[in-house]
């Protein structure tokens, strides 16, 4: 009996690994339980049906996680790590013909669609024409970069003709209508006042926003205020009294590295002026939201950004 589910055990072990027929796809790791493997498998299914006419899939479709994808990007991995990657499938394309160029995917499985625009807002260029792709897309030469849930997607060519453009814009299509979107919101870019936002501004870090690891759930983004642009953030947090215990170490760090602080009311409203020695940052408390203007050269530019911000800023 004890060797029957010996027996079992092994050949349970065997089936949780990968293997797709005619050798065109593998997973390089132990694929993860329930949905999260059957995507996985799906995806790397779906992205070996895409192999242009007249190419082929250069080795196999290889899926990548947290563990081993330093293999792939070492020297990059952490970035995307940072905003919680669970699995990155690749592939490369090349010519039959044995034409020397090559097209390579990458999908980044995020987990939430925050997290993908946060990689996808860092990547960005700006300047560029967004793309009708996912939720938003920017063509740079022949490289394609997408935002589409919780996906974030490159397509990058070896070269800069217009058949690998076409070709690029083509897989791009065929990928972003096969990628599912759960359609779940992305909190910062529905807060953030659209009023005089700089175009492709806005920015979402996990951890580690402004250089501060205590504030995470952050977004960036620039604001046009007297024709100069204003830099802002915006905190999410637990509860109200999360918010005062940032502001607090925002304080402390003004305090230890800038000429110190100052309280004020405006209309009403509490702001914390900090001086940096060249520039000046005016931070607040709005519910469950710390936020503020940061970088701006003078006090009392700062002073008024930051309180048109609060104006426009609505809470729940």
């Amino acid at each position: 009996m004890k060797l029957y589910k010996s027996l079992i055990f092994v050949m349970y072990l065997v089936l949780l690994t990968v293997v797709v027929a005619k050798g065109q796809t593998t997973v390089r790791d132990t694929v993860p339980k329930n949905d999260i493997a059957t995507s996985a498998e799906k995806i790397a299914l779906m992205v070996a049906s895409l192999t242009p006419k007249g190419w082929e899939l250069y080795d196999k479709v290889i899926q990548f996680t947290p563990e081993n994808l330093y293999e792939q990007i070492n020297g990059r991995a952490e970035y995307y790590l940072s905003y919680n990657m669970i699995r990155m499938t690749f592939a490369s394309f090349r010519k039959s013909t044995g034409n020397s160029n090559f097209i390579n995917l990458s999908i980044y499985n995020m987990s939430t669609p925050s997290n993908a625009f946060g990689v996808f807002s860092g990547e960005r260029s700006l300047g560029v024409p967004p793309l009708k792709l996912g939720r938003d897309a920017y063509r740079s030469e022949a490289n394609y970069y997408i935002w589409k849930g919780q996906y974030y997607i490159q397509i990058i060519a070896t070269d800069t003709t217009y058949e690998l453009r076409s070709i690029g814009m083509d897989l791009a299509g065929k990928l972003t209508d096969s990628l599912q979107d759960s359609g779940q919101p992305v909190w910062g870019l529905q807060v953030l006042p659209p009023k005089n936002q700089v175009p492709q501004s806005v920015q979402y870090f996990l951890i580690d926003a402004l250089g501060y690891s205590f504030l995470q759930n952050t977004y960036t983004a620039k604001y046009y205020k007297d024709k100069i642009e204003v830099s802002v953030f915006l905190s999410q947090q637990d509860s109200p009294e999360s918010v005062k215990t940032t502001i607090i170490k925002l304080k402390e760090h003004v305090n230890k590295y800038g000429k110190g602080v100052d309280l004020l009311s405006v209309d009403g409203i509490e702001l914390l002026s900090c001086d940096m020695g060249r520039y000046y940052d005016v931070i607040f408390q709005k519910d469950c939201l710390a936020a503020g203007v940061i970088g701006v050269k003078d006090k009392k530019l700062a002073i008024e950004a930051a309180t048109d911000f609060w104006n426009q800023l609505e809470t729940e």
